[in-house]
Parts: C-alpha cells; sequence; structure tokens
C-alpha cells in the first residue's frame, strides 16, 4: 500500500510539475509553424492564471504560414497591467491596428475576437500603441 501511495504521489508531481518547470525552460522562445511547447506548457500550468489580453494588430509582425493563415508575434497588455510578448493565430491577414481582446492563459491563447476603444479597460488602453 504504502508504494501505491508513493507512485501516486509521484505521478502526481510529474504531471502538476512537468508544465510548470515546461513554461520556465521556454520562457522567451515565440511561437514557430513547427514549434508551440510554451503554449502548450502555459496551458496546462496550473500556476497560470487565465485572463484577457489586448494587442493592437499590426502586419508587421505577422508571419504567413504553409499551411494558410499568419501567426502574430506581438507584445500585449493584461488587464491586470502587465505587458508581455505573445504569439497567437489567425487564418488570414487581419485588418491594421485593430484593438483585438485574446483570452489568455500565459502565452496559450484560446480565442480572440476584434473590440472597440470604449471596451478596453482606461489603464490598458493607456498601454496600448494606438495610432
Amino acid at each position: 500500500m504504502k508504494k501505491f501511495i508513493i507512485s501516486v504521489v509521484l505521478l502526481g508531481a510529474v504531471i502538476v510539475g512537468t508544465p510548470i518547470v515546461g513554461s520556465m525552460i521556454t520562457q522567451g522562445q515565440k511561437q514557430t509553424q513547427n514549434n508551440d511547447l510554451p503554449q502548450l506548457f502555459d496551458r496546462f500550468n496550473v500556476l497560470i492564471k487565465k485572463e484577457p489580453v489586448y494587442v493592437v494588430t499590426d502586419s508587421k509582425q505577422s508571419v504567413k504560414q504553409e499551411q494558410g493563415g499568419y501567426i502574430y508575434h506581438q507584445s500585449v497588455v493584461s488587464e491586470s497591467g502587465k505587458t508581455y510578448d505573445l504569439s497567437y493565430y489567425a487564418g488570414s491577414l487581419l485588418k491594421e491596428s485593430a484593438i483585438l481582446k485574446l483570452d489568455a492563459k500565459g502565452r496559450h491563447v484560446e480565442t480572440w475576437e476584434e473590440v472597440q476603444k470604449d471596451e478596453v479597460p482606461k489603464e490598458v488602453l493607456n498601454k496600448l500603441s494606438i495610432s
């Protein structure tokens, strides 16, 4: 029975610990067509909370993908005021200078939608680069 309990605890530590360690190791890596490990680790990291982040689209920051669509690498602002780099996918080139609200968990983006200026918190709006 003791071995079983130890095995379960070790397995739980591996399952919970792998995304946490993976998030730390992949810090600073960009998503590419062949590398989405940072997003995968953040998605399952229990220490990272899900929160909306905002970005102003800039087509100069996009990379066309072979299979279609674009990956954007941009600086985003969270509702808590934190600014960090994030990559997100769009099926087509997005409207220039549009404000997007991304539902993110660290570097993992679940969904995004275009929003109007009046829907963005004032603290975030002050930090966004809006032309």
